[in-house]
């Protein structure tokens, strides 16, 4: 699948180019310099720095209560889930 502009609305084509079924949810798109900068500034982060985005996101959602704590759970435990399945 292929994603191209025009006329400031944006396309998905097959890979005949033929708009693909998720087409008709097409809206209008605006790409300015802030869009590529950030663009640019995402692919450029090394590993680390994605980690480091993603534990501060995790702990944003922690702290406004969109995720809620999980226990561990013991060895005993997740050897008992295993064997629950089969």
């Amino acid at each position: 699948m292929s994603v191209c502009l025009v006329a400031d609305r944006k396309v998905h084509t097959d890979i005949d180019g033929e708009p693909d079924d998720f087409s008709a949810d097409t809206h209008a798109v605006r790409w300015d310099a802030s869009d590529q900068s950030l663009l640019s500034a995402t692919l450029m982060a090394t590993p680390t720095q994605r980690i480091t985005w993603l534990e501060e996101a995790l702990q944003l959602a922690y702290a406004i209560g969109a995720l809620k704590p999980r226990r561990f759970i013991s060895k005993e435990e997740w050897d008992a889930m295993g064997s629950s399945l089969g």
